[in-house]
């Protein structure tokens, strides 16, 4: 992937002098009424108070159609569960779209068309569940490693949420952005890096790139904390809403004092943590056992 640098030093002055947008600045945009839920195998719909979390994934997942086919449609959720629970391919990446009334933003992006004929299903998947990309007026990155971000540009290498305000941390830009990180990088990271760049300079370009800061609000009921791990400037976003919090993580480690702290609270809480690495969908529950090991285990809302 050939890249042109020059520009990303430009890019970060640009970001340095932007201040995070107030909540009334992420908003419902003006498109028709959304389309019915389909059931598919990529969409995992759980409903928190108020708010609705869609699990999208980003790895494209075939079923037998024939056996579809061959069972009355009343019967095909069922069928698309056992599926799902037996098909021990089903790993990669998972974003998750949060709707609360006319308002849709997303937590994360995936890895995108660009990174192989199976990924890039993000975007498809999110009309499956009845949504327009264009009815996203945020997204919300735990990190920005290529496995998060190079779902923001599509097949046709425009911006695939053109009404989508871009959200990460500071530290999370200047690791990915900066020219010198990319020269420096180790010749097996290059790639990761350009992903990241081409997938995010479209955003910066059109003024939709906005730092978050660990423990703002950015929108009610949408709240940022710090999770510390494999990639720079991670951060996790906890959902509230109808007495339940919902804890998304993307590339935290477990041994980290933060991440940990914030998987402890879950335990202690019950909060329900979403992790986009894990098995599709990747709803967990997390246990604190004796002498303070924690201990995650899958939970399906489905099965709820």
């Amino acid at each position: 992937m050939k890249l042109k640098l020059g520009h990303l030093a430009g890019a970060l002055a640009m970001v340095a002098g932007l201040h995070l947008l107030p909540a009334s600045s992420v908003h419902a945009t003006d498109t028709a009424p959304a389309a019915k839920l389909v059931q598919v195998p990529g969409v995992e719909r759980y409903q928190m108070g108020e708010v609705e979390v869609f699990a999208l994934s980003d790895k494209r997942f075939v079923i037998d159609a024939a056996r579809l086919a061959k069972l009355p449609q009343s019967e095909w959720p069922q069928a698309l569960a056992q599926a799902f629970k037996s098909d021990p391919g089903l790993k990669g990446v998972t974003a998750y779209a949060i709707r609360k009334g006319g308002t849709v933003v997303l937590v994360n992006a995936g890895r995108g068309v660009r990174q192989g004929d199976d990924l890039g299903q993000v975007a498809e998947n999110l009309k499956a569940a009845g949504i327009s990309p264009d009815e996203v007026s945020a997204v919300f990155l735990t990190n920005m490693h290529a496995d998060q971000v190079g779902g923001l540009m599509g097949s046709d290498e425009q911006r695939q949420f053109k009404n989508a305000q871009l959200y990460a941390s500071q530290e999370a830009m200047v690791h990915w952005l900066a020219d010198h990180h990319y020269v420096q990088a180790p010749d097996a990271q290059k790639v990761s890096f350009a992903t990241t760049i081409t997938s995010v300079m479209p955003y910066v370009r059109s003024g939709k790139l906005q730092p978050v800061e660990t423990g703002v609000s950015l929108v009610p009921g949408l709240s940022v904390l710090p999770l510390s791990g494999g990639t720079p400037g991670s951060v996790g976003y906890l959902i509230e809403s109808g007495g339940q919090k919902l804890l998304i993580t993307g590339d935290g480690t477990a041994s980290k004092a933060d991440h940990r702290r914030n998987l402890s609270q879950a335990a202690k809480q019950r909060w329900l943590v979403a992790d986009g690495y894990a098995p599709f969908p990747g709803f967990e529950r997390v246990q604190l056992k004796a002498g303070g090991a924690l201990s995650r285990a899958p939970w399906r809302a489905t099965a709820n």
